[in-house]
């Protein structure tokens, strides 16, 4: 197929692009992450669906539901983005609709009340739903905008930077929240819909930075979407060629499905270990953000220079999560503090360091296809893993879920270490026609 002419950029202009960007996506990544933090998929949204069905199903798809909701769209979306020279807009437009629909749904949480569980469920799963998919839309030319529009140096302190400001953020933030819980908060469901609504006010906050956005060249553009007859192909001789490439995905799927206990350990500590909510979450969120902001500076230094190194690491520390679950049963809960805080430290910016790996590894022409495959497949394994660790929970108990995320964490450690090398970046300065000659 024929391309059209990449315009070319000064290294002066380049720069200049670069240090705008940064401050931009910086500001984009900080209003998100603290709004997503509000609604832990790990603490407050599991706690609040226990509170509407007793299904751990449910509770688990809960909270791997926005992930989820943003893999899944994005490989049909790199299909069209090969035909785009400017990715902002794709990225930008989108965001301004789905950003509504968090607030939406704090509004929701008030208008039903909480004599309508079922309504309110259905309401959060529709309002989530929409902001997880959404967010899916927008997912690849993100991706790629970070991969053209920053450089390698940048785009490591972005990662870093954006994790330790929202923990540093939500340190001071966790006390508020534990009183928004408590016994003398506003109560259910109002409590959380405070919660919901403070998330809200922020995710419309995050629409503004994307529109300012320097828009800077990648790959070049084909002159036409390719057919499924030629798109499939091209993803099929992607895995089967690319070794490194292959591992990564693997890497990733094994992580997905090490996440499914993700849900089961704020009810294991209220259920089992006898916490009560407004005790454990926000407790929890601190040890998990004092961890987060550890791992977020140390990736920021890490991330240009030895982003596989942290991968490794960072796999290694949280294997911690589920032994510290199995040992609280054994030694009591103070050993889940100390697992959150490993994970926090581990987790900060593992899934940022592979989408990193990826920008450097693949070419700019290949990126929204890589970037597409990498994220469906593991959003398919994902979709699994509520279903199978809620079927766990139910049937054997959280301990077998905790057993069975800690051998899918090894076996991503493994892959890793036995499969999987740096890239080579190309100079930032080079431009695109530095990186595509990989």
């Amino acid at each position: 197929m024929a391309v059209s002419a990449v315009p070319s950029v000064s290294p002066t202009e380049r720069e200049a692009a670069y240090q705008r960007n940064f401050w931009l996506f910086l500001a984009d990544s900080i209003f998100f992450t603290v709004a997503m933090s509000l609604i832990g998929t790990t603490t407050v949204i599991p706690d609040f669906i226990r509170r509407l069905t007793d299904s751990e199903v449910l509770i688990g798809l809960s909270s791997s539901m926005f992930e989820i909701g943003w893999m899944l769209p994005q490989l049909f979306m790199a299909r069209y983005l090969v035909k785009v020279a400017s990715k902002k807009w794709w990225f930008a437009g989108p965001n301004i609709v789905v950003r509504f629909a968090i607030p939406a749904f704090a509004v929701l949480i008030f208008l039903l009340g909480k004599d309508q569980p079922g309504l309110l469920l259905a309401a959060f799963l529709l309002c989530y739903g929409i902001a997880a998919v959404g967010d899916g839309l927008v997912g690849v030319p993100w991706v790629d905008l970070v991969g053209s529009s920053l450089d390698d140096k940048r785009r490591a302190r972005l990662f870093g930077f954006m994790t330790a400001i929202s923990g540093l953020i939500m340190l001071g933030v966790a006390p508020l929240m534990g009183l928004i819980l408590g016994e003398s908060g506003p109560g259910f469901p109002n409590n959380y819909g405070i919660l919901f609504g403070l998330a809200g006010v922020l995710f419309l906050g995050s629409i503004v930075p994307p529109l300012l956005l320097k828009d800077l060249p990648g790959g070049k553009p084909v002159e036409t979407v390719p057919s499924f007859r030629e798109y499939l192909p091209q993803l099929g001789r992607a895995l089967q060629e690319d070794k490194p490439f292959r591992a990564m995905v693997i890497t990733r799927m094994l992580s997905s499905l090490f996440m499914m206990a993700s849900p089961f350990y704020i009810g294991y500590a209220t259920v089992e270990l006898g916490l009560s909510s407004e005790e454990a979450i926000p407790a929890l969120v601190a040890m998990q953000t004092i961890g987060t902001i550890s791992g977020a500076l140390v990736y920021a230094w890490m991330g240009a220079r030895h982003n596989l190194l942290y991968i490794k690491l960072a796999l290694g520390l949280a294997a911690l999560l589920p032994i510290s679950a199995l040992l609280a049963g054994i030694v009591g809960p103070w050993t889940l503090y100390i697992g959150y805080f490993a994970s926090g430290l581990a987790l900060s910016n593992l899934f940022a360091s592979y989408l990193n790996w990826i920008i450097q590894h693949a070419s700019p022409e290949q990126r929204p296809i890589y970037t597409g495959l990498f994220n469906t497949v593991a959003a398919v394994t994902l979709l699994t893993a509520p279903l199978i660790g809620g079927t766990l929970a139910e049937t054997l108990g959280y301990r077998t879920v905790f057993g069975v995320a800690l051998v899918m964490v090894l076996g991503a450690l493994f892959v890793v270490a036995r499969y999987i090398h740096d890239p080579r970046p190309a100079p930032a300065e080079a431009g695109p026609e530095a990186a595509a000659a990989r």
